[in-house]
């Protein structure tokens, strides 16, 4: 009986044995798999992030061109506009320009001292301060004088500064008067009749354009 037991035991021991192997086998297995598994998924990952941080500094580059060429177009529409507005200014410089020539007029003289005379339909009477009725005034000192200068600095465009009245008196009433004056080189010289408007001002109403103060006054 004893026999026999040894040689059960012995018989199933390498089936025992063989077990084990396979199921050792099988273990190592799963775990060469599942470290396949493991570094495949690193190197994935370590892939795709080196693959992130290429993509950012490109897209950094290209909002940079687009930042780059989005200035000039600003810049170019500015001197668009720049460009358009150019012409409607000197159009109407022009326009105004062309307005005075138009209203302007120069006609000859017969007398020999005058070169020519000269009328503006856009003169407009010299504002003044003075209230009530008024009276005509030849006082250096007085406000109606100080507006008839003003006057003819506006018909003349000579300047107060730089102005010498030769005469200023009474033009045939109180409400018309007529100044004799040039520049002090005396390489302009003009007569100048103006009347008086009331509520207004003095208003220039001829413009002579003297070659001689001879007789001019």
């Amino acid at each position: 009986m004893s026999e026999r037991k040894t040689r059960s035991s012995r018989h199933l021991q390498p089936s025992r044995n063989k077990k084990l192997d396979k199921l050792l086998n099988v273990l190592i297995g799963i775990v060469v798999i599942l470290i396949i598994i493991t570094a495949t998924f690193v190197f994935k990952w370590q892939d795709d992030a080196g693959k992130a941080e290429k993509d950012e500094p490109k897209q950094e580059q290209t909002k940079d061109k687009e930042d780059v060429k989005e200035e000039p177009s600003k810049e170019q529409n500015n001197d668009v506009t720049a460009q358009e507005e150019k012409p409607t200014k000197d159009e109407s410089s022009k326009e105004t320009q062309t307005s005075e020539e138009e209203a302007t007029t120069e006609t000859t003289s017969d007398n020999p001292i005058v070169d020519k005379v000269i009328t503006n339909k856009t003169w407009q009477p010299t504002p003044t301060t003075q209230t009530g009725q008024h009276v005509s005034s030849y006082d250096g000192e007085s406000v109606d004088w100080s507006e008839k200068v003003a006057t003819v600095t506006a018909a003349t465009g000579i300047d107060k500064d730089n102005m010498i009245i030769w005469r200023m008196g009474n033009n045939g009433s109180a409400n018309s008067a007529i100044a004799t004056v040039s520049t002090k080189d005396k390489t302009k010289m003009y007569r100048v009749s103006m009347e008086w408007v009331d509520n207004e001002g003095w208003l220039p109403v001829k413009l002579e354009q003297l070659n001689t103060l001879n007789g001019a006054y």
